[in-house]
Formats: C-alpha cells, structure tokens, sequence
C-alpha cells in the first residue's frame, strides 16, 4: 500500500526548530535571571551596593525602657525586617551623647530573602525560612536586645543623628527604597537645640543654630514609634507636631504610628 505524503512541509519543519530553539533560551534566559548577585560574607549585602531598599532603625536609649516596652520594640522590628525585599538593607543606630553628628551603628545586613518571596520552582520555603531565621533576623534581635539595654547616654541628640542619617552615602536622594524608622519618646535634648529649656517650639528651633544643618530626606518615608513614658514632659500633641513639621520641611513622608 503506498504510504501517504506528510502535509509537513519545510516550513513547518523551520517552525519546530525555531519553537525548539525559543524554548531552550527562555530555559537559559530564565536560569540566568534567577542567579543571585555577588554578596559580602560577612554581611550577605550586595558588592554592587545596589540595594532595592534601605531601612534605618534609629533607637533611641537614653532613658530605660520598661520590660513591657520590649514586646512591643521586638514585634515592630520584626514587622520591619519581614517588609525588607530580598538583599534590602537593614541598619540599627542609637543617637551618640559623646559626638551628637556620629550615631552608633551597632548592626547591619542584608535579607537573603523571606518564605514569602521564595520562588518554589527553585527554592524551598522552608529552607529560605530556616536561613532568614538564623543568618539575618537572630543576630538583628541580639543587637537590638542590647541597644536597649545600653542606657547610659546623657542626652538625646535625635536631630543631629536624623541629619546624620540623611548625610549617609548610601542614604542619598536617588537611593531606593530609603526609610527611617525612629523608636524614641522623641525629646530632642543636646546643646544644639533641647526641648527641656525651649519646649517642642519649632519656630524656635528654626532661630537656633542647629537648624541651619537642613536634611535632605526628599521621598524618604519616616515612621515614629513613640515609647510611652509614666510622666511625659510635654505634651506628646505639641512633641509631634514639631517632628512633623521637621520632616516635613525636609521632603520625607512622615507618619506616627501611635
């Protein structure tokens, strides 16, 4: 019986091998996407210094914080570490009393990522959990845990540290990502400027030397968590109103959480 002539003609033919050939480079296209970039051992941060996000945690120790406080301080940083993206920078700074202009880095890395971003097809959530656990938010914890122990400063330079933040290399307009989040009662106290002897008055602030160091924080979003105090020497409504209107004409997206 003679055979039947195949209605495949060379172009269908032409068509498999380009369909073939597509296929193998988007394998190839696809693999190469999902090759991580050069990290730094010690701190798992790119080499490229090109962060998709930068949170700076500003703690501010110079009075006790009460046992309660320490629930809450440790949720609201892990709520911070969690929202970092894969190889976001996380730093934790405490104001510095001795040089105002030099707050105290006491920990930074990078997230290698949490279960939520792992891609199944080449990762396994459990083990990306397992390492974001013992590689970045563990060691995060025990610097905190002691920045809040750590309460020997006489005085609370917080705006000169906020400059400080602003001035950073890698904190610059530009940056992605950049935000600041500030645990503190918020009572500005240095030589510069203190709300002990002028109040939480912004326009006398604007006429103190201090002010003439004008942060660039311009797309920056600022977050404060305010830590409750027994007896507050102000009225926190008058406190958070100066710091709003510090940022605000510093160009960042401020907000209160409580």
């Amino acid at each position: 019986m003679p055979r039947r002539r195949s209605d495949r003609g060379p172009w269908f033919w032409r068509g498999m091998i380009a369909l073939m050939l597509g296929v193998v480079f988007a394998l190839f296209a696809l693999v190469a996407f999902n090759q991580p970039p050069t990290l730094m051992a010690e701190t798992s941060c790119r080499v490229d210094r090109n962060d998709p996000a930068h949170t700076i945690i500003l703690i501010d120790q110079s009075d006790p914080f009460n046992p309660n406080d320490l629930d809450w301080v440790y949720e609201f940083v892990d709520a911070e570490a969690r929202a970092l993206p894969k190889y976001g920078r996380l730093t934790v700074m405490i104001p510095n009393a001795v040089s105002p202009y030099d707050p105290k880095v006491v920990h930074y890395a990078c997230s290698p990522g949490s279960a939520f971003e792992a891609n199944p097809i080449f990762q396994n959530p459990k083990m990306v959990e397992q390492t974001w656990q013992g590689q970045f938010y563990a060691p995060l914890l025990e610097s905190v845990e002691a920045a809040l122990m750590d309460t020997r400063q006489p005085s609370s330079p917080l705006i000169e540290a906020v400059y400080s933040v602003a001035d950073r290399a890698d904190f610059q307009p530009g940056e992605r990502g950049r935000r600041v989040v500030l645990v503190s009662d918020l009572m500005q106290h240095s030589d510069g400027f203190s709300f002990y002897r002028a109040g939480a008055d912004y326009e006398a602030y604007l006429d103190s030397e201090l002010a003439e160091l004008k942060p660039r924080l311009d797309e920056a979003e600022v977050v404060a968590r305010i830590v409750p105090r027994q007896i507050y020497d102000l009225p926190v409504a008058d406190v958070k109103a100066f710091w709003r209107a510090y940022f605000d004409e510093a160009g960042a997206e401020y907000g209160s959480v409580n």
